[in-house]
């Protein structure tokens, strides 16, 4: 059997022409944290304007690297999930696709007040069930917790967010929660996954994938391996953590339930120290001396299952 290797976590779609040519601004993760603060004018254009087309530039990584199919979803800027499904229907042998349950103008300027966030959230449940039905997508992908609600106690965020599982629970979709930073404003309360608990237990067969497991700080790696120890539906991927954080994961719930991506965007697939970020993850799978059968559900087993992809 041809190696498998799926590539759960790529901003594709609606990317802003900054990233034709971002090597002398961006080449380590500290760029990636810092590049908003540091070229302000460039990040508005992200949101501004007119996105270009990179799938080439994507499967040619891919390609490179041996990546065989992606699950793509929007970037940060002028997309929507229309432009998702079109791209997977041009390449249906390499793509997937994910909903994105809010619009790019939702976090130009600000987030919602608490009276307007039903209306979003109200937005969040029409595109799932779009996007599912009629577009084909096989999921959802990361948002902005911020646009849904203000809450700080995990009883009322999980009231705040009970329409829009209610939806992905009738189709038993799974859906990406980031831990950890953005580059964006808003939303680092939220990065903190201890918050997911509730959801997660209130929720059991949707499948929750806590993404980049806390990205490397030992606070936030080790909150989302509680929230993943205490509940069997949440899922973590390898972007951005370590090796002795993939090694704990591993040991503590289990390769079957982690799974590959790079976080491969306009911005981060410039990103080449120590290595481009598609190495950096096959690199993370040695560096954590994963066995023959741990890589294999890491690589794609993993991904399979919880998206039921048909490959």
């Amino acid at each position: 059997m041809a190696r498998k290797l799926i590539e759960t976590h790529c901003h594709l779609i609606g990317a802003s022409p900054i990233s034709e040519n971002l090597g002398d601004k961006v080449r380590t993760l500290s760029d990636k944290i810092a590049f908003r603060t540091r070229y302000p004018d460039l990040y508005a254009q992200r949101i501004k304007l007119a996105p270009i087309d990179l799938c080439d530039a994507l499967l040619a990584d891919m390609d490179n690297s041996g990546v065989t199919h992606a699950i793509i979803q929007q970037d940060y800027g002028r997309g929507d999930n229309d432009m998702v499904a079109a791209q997977v229907a041009k390449r249906p042998d390499r793509f997937f696709g994910l909903v994105k349950m809010q619009r790019y103008t939702d976090f130009i300027n600000r987030m919602p007040t608490r009276e307007e966030a039903p209306a979003y959230r109200e937005f969040a449940v029409k595109e799932i069930r779009r996007g599912i039905e009629d577009l084909g997508l096989v999921g959802v992908g990361e948002f902005f917790a911020r646009v849904f609600t203000s809450e700080v106690n995990p009883d009322n965020i999980l009231e705040d967010f009970r329409p829009i599982f209610n939806a992905l629970n009738e189709y038993k979709a799974p859906i990406q929660i980031q831990t950890a930073w953005t580059q964006f404003p808003h939303n680092l309360f939220y990065g903190d996954p201890l918050w997911v608990d509730e959801i997660a237990g209130e929720y059991p067969r949707v499948p929750i994938i806590l993404t980049k497991m806390g990205r490397g700080f030992e606070s936030l790696f080790d909150n989302a391996l509680m929230v993943a120890m205490r509940n069997a539906n949440v899922y973590f991927d390898i972007v951005d953590t370590n090796a002795n954080h993939l090694r704990r994961a591993i040991d503590a719930i289990g390769s079957d339930r982690i799974m590959f991506g790079s976080d491969w965007c306009c911005i981060t697939r410039w990103v080449r120290e120590p290595a481009d970020c598609y190495q950096r993850c096959l690199n993370l799978l040695d560096q954590a001396n994963a066995t023959p059968e741990e890589r294999e559900n890491i690589e794609w087993r993993t991904a399979a299952k919880v998206f039921n992809l048909k490959i």
